[in-house]
């Protein structure tokens, strides 16, 4: 909010600003803006880093659950061959459970954002080797999942000129 007051600030023959959402964070600003006003602009600007260890750590939980009996300990101090098929393996692992990968791709990105409000405490900086070993079987399994809702025997049939329209700018 801060650097959007700033854009608007009036100086001299400047009446005003004008903000741009480039990145699409109009909605989330309207959301922060009217809960500022909705407080009287004395809102929880601040966190309690004890609470966000506490969820880090439920978190954690959740996923370490999710990789239960599968030993990653040569991700850590394995050959850098070992390494390598420990991933695909960890990820069949995650793929052999109901909705396996649906839940490490929601748990292993909450974990990561509880993470990054919870470091530097120690119990955060305990968790970051399974964490980054966590995060690298969350991204394998991300980029096996289909950007698209058609069935693979429809996109072969897809006109070119679809391609194009879509791509077109403006």
């Amino acid at each position: 909010m801060q650097a959007i007051a700033r854009a608007n600030r009036v100086f001299k023959d400047k009446p005003g600003g004008l903000v741009v959402d480039y990145l699409g964070i109009a909605h989330e600003l309207k959301e922060s803006l009217s809960e500022y006003t909705r407080s009287g602009g004395r809102g929880k600007t601040t966190f309690d880093q004890e609470e966000a260890v506490a969820v880090m750590l439920e978190k954690y939980e959740i996923v370490s659950a999710i990789f239960h009996g599968f030993d990653h300990s040569k991700f850590f101090t394995g050959t850098p061959k070992e390494r390598m098929t420990l991933i695909p393996a960890a990820m069949e692992h995650i793929l052999k459970q109901d909705d396996g990968k649906e839940r490490c791709l929601r748990y292993v990105t909450e974990l990561s954002k509880a993470f990054a409000l919870a470091v530097p405490h120690e119990d955060a900086l305990k968790i970051r080797d399974d964490l980054g070993f966590f995060q690298d079987v969350r991204a394998g399994l991300a980029k096996t999942t289909a950007s698209t809702d058609r069935p693979p025997e429809e996109l072969d049939l897809r006109d070119p000129a679809d391609y194009i329209k879509s791509y077109r700018l403006g």
